[in-house]
């Protein structure tokens, strides 16, 4: 809601009245905007997502260019919206805008809110544009549009409470404050101004967001192209560590070599307690037994602890 921020807050420091009254606020965000927000968040994934670059861990989930697209989208509504609210002063209110003119006007109130209903259509249009607009970042608003069906329900629900705010007498004149017939044809035309500027703008924006996305997916791959070639790095040290460094690799090869003797000796020592060869010889059963087997498989003989020679 940082487009309505903006308007509300435009509007109060050059002295215009407010397009909206409470009541009004409260019914777009609570039954005009819901919708098509939970709708989005129902959009599915894009084909194209296996194809980018992993994001690392340690990134917040909203980036600072993504920061950017929703200031900018926001600022184009809210140009556009006042563009046609100044629009609706000139033309309801006898070509006054600031508050303290109008005010003296005869009948200021229902002219007053003539403006405003100019501009609460506009601004529904507009956020039912954006809704389409906004499921991708830097994509045109035409790829799949229709792909997210339960936002198409949204968007119907939004225009049929749009309509029963507008239109529906005592609901719309006296509780909301909106008069959608007195409004006549000029004021829906003008209010037409709202999306299709949006549209255009937004689209627009998304060149800007676009360039942005190449730019930090080309930055990802770089920054995923130093981990792998520090991740070689550290491996080729590790390597050479475990063999002594580049340098002492064939010594410690050679070294190693020497010591094999030293470990079958180990290994036989280890096997003469086993089979209880220091305490009872070659006589002992289990020593036989080890023994026997492998005969009937070679015809040499044959020693399991390897110690009487070939």
């Amino acid at each position: 809601h940082i487009a309505e921020v903006m308007q509300i807050f435009f509007c109060i420091v050059c002295g215009i009245p407010v397009m909206r009254t409470p009541l009004q606020i409260l019914f777009l965000i609570l039954v005009t905007d819901l919708p098509p927000s939970i709708a989005l968040g129902m959009e599915p994934g894009e084909s194209t997502i296996l194809k980018e670059r992993p994001r690392p861990r340690d990134e917040p989930v909203v980036l600072g260019w993504m920061w950017l697209s929703m200031v900018l989208n926001g600022a184009v509504l809210s140009a556009v919206i006042i563009a046609v609210y100044f629009v609706s002063l000139i033309h309801y209110c006898d070509g006054q805008i600031l508050q303290t003119e109008i005010a003296q006007i005869e009948d200021y109130n229902s002219k007053l809110m003539d403006a405003r209903t100019v501009a609460f259509i506009s601004l529904v249009w507009s956020e039912n544009i954006r809704s389409y607009t906004s499921r991708s970042f830097n994509r045109p608003v035409w790829n799949n549009i229709l792909g997210n069906q339960q936002m198409q329900k949204a968007i119907i629900l939004a225009q049929l409470c749009l309509y029963v705010a507008v239109l529906v007498p005592f609901f719309s004149d006296k509780i909301l404050g909106l008069r959608g017939v007195a409004i006549g044809i000029f004021g829906w035309l003008l209010a037409l101004v709202g999306p299709i500027g949006c549209l255009v703008l937004c689209e627009a924006c998304k060149l800007i967001t676009a360039y942005q996305v190449e730019q930090y997916q080309k930055g990802l791959a770089m920054r995923h192209l130093a981990d792998d070639q520090r991740r070689e790095e550290m491996a080729l040290e590790l390597a050479n560590s475990a063999m002594g460094g580049p340098s002492k690799g064939p010594q410690k090869i050679g070294k190693a070599t020497e010591e094999l003797p030293s470990a079958s000796s180990n290994k036989r020592d280890a096997s003469r307690k086993l089979l209880g060869k220091d305490s009872a010889g070659r006589g002992s059963f289990l020593y036989g037994m080890c023994a026997c087997i492998p005969s009937l498989f070679s015809s040499k003989k044959f020693d399991p602890v390897g110690v009487s020679g070939p």
